[in-house]
């Protein structure tokens, strides 16, 4: 008996806790908000499973594969799904009405809506009925292999309403909105496409709203998915992402709609398309977020080039990054969106390649030849020392020097691929690494874009 009441009393707590945050997505009246919730065993444990956005799905998380509702009164069902072939989202056999992945069809009328295999983000809303004598509520069935996240109110949502969980869903998973502004859970717009005309196109998102519990912290656009941008470091999970944002702080990126195809622009060759981003929020950090893009689609001949990230701010200036090179990606790590000094923010995007610098002693050669700005004959380069040399494969290696701002160290492979780039702070005062295949490779000292030190590694 003791152990019936603990049960029943678990359930209570459960709804009520739930009733609070559904008031602040869409009122007090939601009936039914399943989405996926990773336990700490989940987390350490990761399924293999088809993501969304880093997102698991429900598949299974639901006792019941129907909603039952009275016929008297309005409904709004939304709901988040991946395409599959020919599978059957939602049925109404009251209303003989059907949602497919690929067709929204009403029988009694014959009309039938085609839609794109893609994931999508659909809400149906359905008027009270008058009693038919038969049943005084109805069954919606509903498969949730391909489910994400489902949000059922029993009453007709408001135009509103609908705003914000559809932009709440659109930042959660990646889907772009076709039109229309993106709505905070507080009825605040957070981001207008007509303000950005030129970029309208693909809006993703970042960011965290308490009141429908959003914490998004990397995303890729489900269209397509050539550029991944997390806070900090982008993980398998979004849950996994340890990254913090305050409440009400966002950041959207969207495109220009041009060709992925390059133009060359000296020894670049530079993707035509361009981004823009936004930091929404009165403490959202503009520093410190990793990008990633997919190898192939800037590179589909797989040729031993060097990959770059092009910044450019609201003067047309542009801040070269170089990313390194990851199984089928290129990440860039450490992007700050902001110059402190300056207060100059760099708003704007695009990605470019060039060819490599030739052999290791061809690098050596040219580098020493032209590294040194006059700018910098005043820090003494006997102070940075590397050892040991040669090193043994696996084993540290440490540079040592002395304190300077906006230092880099970039270790290539012998055939001048990047294979490490790393950002120095102020105050350090060495750097330590390994590296675990037998070779030479070329480590340089980077101070504001300039090359102010060389060595040769030799790892054994």
């Amino acid at each position: 008996m003791s152990k019936l009441l603990c049960l029943k009393t678990t359930l209570i707590l459960i709804l009520m806790c739930s009733s609070n945050v559904f008031s602040q997505l869409v009122g007090s009246d939601v009936q039914i908000w399943e989405k996926s919730t990773l336990t700490p065993r989940e987390v350490a444990n990761p399924k293999d499973e088809n993501l969304l956005n880093f997102h698991y799905g429900i598949k299974d998380r639901l006792l019941k594969k129907y909603i039952k509702h009275s016929k008297n009164k309005s409904h709004t069902l939304s709901l988040v799904h991946t395409f599959k072939e020919d599978e059957k989202i939602w049925e109404n056999d009251d209303q003989r009405i059907s949602l497919s992945n690929d067709k929204y069809e009403r029988k009694e009328s014959k009309k039938t809506v085609k839609i794109q295999k893609r994931p999508s983000i659909f809400s149906f809303i359905g008027n009270a009925e008058k009693s038919d004598g038969k049943s005084d509520s109805l069954k919606i069935r509903f498969e949730d292999q391909n489910l994400y996240e489902m949000i059922f109110i029993p009453r007709k949502a408001k135009a509103m309403d609908l705003n914000k969980i559809h932009s709440y869903l659109s930042i959660k998973y990646g889907i772009s909105l076709q039109r229309g502004k993106y709505y905070g859970s507080d009825a605040k717009v957070i981001w207008d496409p007509e303000k950005h005309k030129e970029f309208k196109h693909r809006p993703t998102g970042l960011g965290r709203d308490d009141g429908n519990e959003l914490y998004q912290k990397q995303s890729s656009n489900v269209e397509d998915q050539f550029l991944t941008i997390g806070k900090t470091d982008i993980k398998k999970t979004n849950t996994e992402n340890t990254s913090l944002f305050d409440h009400n702080n966002f950041v959207i990126w969207s495109d220009d709609d041009k060709a992925m195809s390059t133009k060359a622009e000296g020894n670049f060759k530079v993707l035509e398309r361009n981004w823009e981003i936004n930091f929404i929020g009165s403490t959202i950090p503009k520093n410190d977020y990793k990008i990633r893009i997919d190898k192939k689609s800037i590179n589909p001949d797989s040729l031993p080039i060097v990959y770059w990230m092009f910044l450019k701010n609201s003067a047309g200036e542009i801040k070269k990054l170089q990313g390194v090179e990851n199984e089928n990606y290129v990440d860039f790590s450490k992007v700050n969106f902001s110059e402190t000094k300056e207060g100059e923010n760099y708003q704007y995007f695009t990605f470019a390649v060039s060819p490599l610098r030739g052999s290791t002693k061809e690098n050596e050669s040219n580098l020493g030849e032209s590294s040194v700005d006059q700018n910098l004959l005043s820090l003494d380069l006997s102070q940075i020392i590397l050892y040991p040399n040669p090193v043994k494969k696996g084993q540290n290696f440490t540079i040592k020097f002395p304190e300077m701002e906006n230092l880099s160290i970039g270790i290539y492979d012998g055939g001048g691929r990047l294979v490490k780039l790393e950002k120095i702070d102020y105050h350090s005062k060495s750097y330590s690494s390994s590296l675990i295949i037998q070779s030479s490779y070329l480590i340089t000292l980077i101070q504001n874009g300039k090359v102010i030190k060389t060595f040769k590694l030799i790892v054994d």
